[in-house]
């Protein structure tokens, strides 16, 4: 599994809209503050949105905002917001995919290690990471 410049940009714009305590934060502004292209926040925030973990508001004092309390949402929600279920294998997403499937001693070990990963960036949330307390 690799953390994508898409999912950290992601990350980054997340952390930026919990810091700004809900009010709607323009897109071009948040990825000016973030140093993020201003086209890759515009397609991240559709997947946001998408994901419903933020909201948009339309006029002169609109933008993006967090659908939720930052203490809500995780890093697992943002990452898969961006990037989909986290499998370390394929075989762990799609149980179809492989034709060993029920015979091969190692996929326990892979959804075990799924399961790790999701309980760990489940257990940081937003609110922890910008309080310094992640």
């Amino acid at each position: 599994m690799e953390i994508t410049r898409r999912t950290d940009y992601a990350i980054r714009l997340m952390l930026a809209l919990a810091e700004a305590g809900g009010g709607p934060v323009s897109v071009r502004e948040l990825a000016e503050r973030q140093q993020v292209p201003y086209a890759f926040a515009r397609g991240i925030q559709r997947d946001l949105v998408a994901a419903g973990l933020a909201n948009t508001k339309r006029g002169a004092t609109g933008g993006l905002c967090l659908s939720r309390p930052a203490s809500e949402i995780t890093l697992l929600d943002v990452i898969e917001a961006v990037e989909g279920p986290i499998a370390l294998n394929i075989c762990t997403a799609d149980p179809d995919w492989c034709q060993r499937m029920g015979a091969c001693s190692v996929h326990q070990v892979w959804r075990g290690a799924d399961d790790l990963v999701k309980e760990y960036f489940g257990s940081k949330s937003l609110a922890g990471l910008v309080g310094g307390k992640e």
